[in-house]
């Protein structure tokens, strides 16, 4: 029932409706990946400026593009960082993002 909907409002093809599907899952794939790589940087590392947190990465002969940033440090010193994904479209051009919390002792949770 949701697809008949969005083929309403949304007239492609199911070939392209694959292929968007297939683009947000090389996305995620790719987000979370580097998501657990930027985990293993020190709290400190991650309170470096948004312009020093973007990166490009080559995949399936394509260009991703990576931004991550501290958005928000809570009372008890807790870093709350998100790492978005782009480059590819997607349905609703919905992309995904991978987010964290880093303590200043070091440990991390979702």
């Amino acid at each position: 029932m949701i697809l008949s909907i969005l083929e309403q409002f949304f007239p492609i093809t199911r070939t392209k409706r694959q292929e968007l599907h297939k683009n947000y899952k090389i996305l995620k794939s790719e987000v979370e990946k580097l998501g657990k790589y930027y985990e293993q940087k020190s709290y400190e590392e991650l309170l470096s400026p948004a312009e020093k947190n973007e990166i490009i990465q080559i995949v399936n002969n394509q260009k991703l593009y990576f931004s991550g940033e501290a958005y928000q440090i809570t009372k008890d010193g807790t870093l709350c960082f998100s790492l978005d994904a782009d480059g590819l479209p997607t349905m609703l051009g919905i992309k995904p993002s991978y987010h964290f919390y880093k303590k200043p002792d070091q440990s991390v949770y979702y």
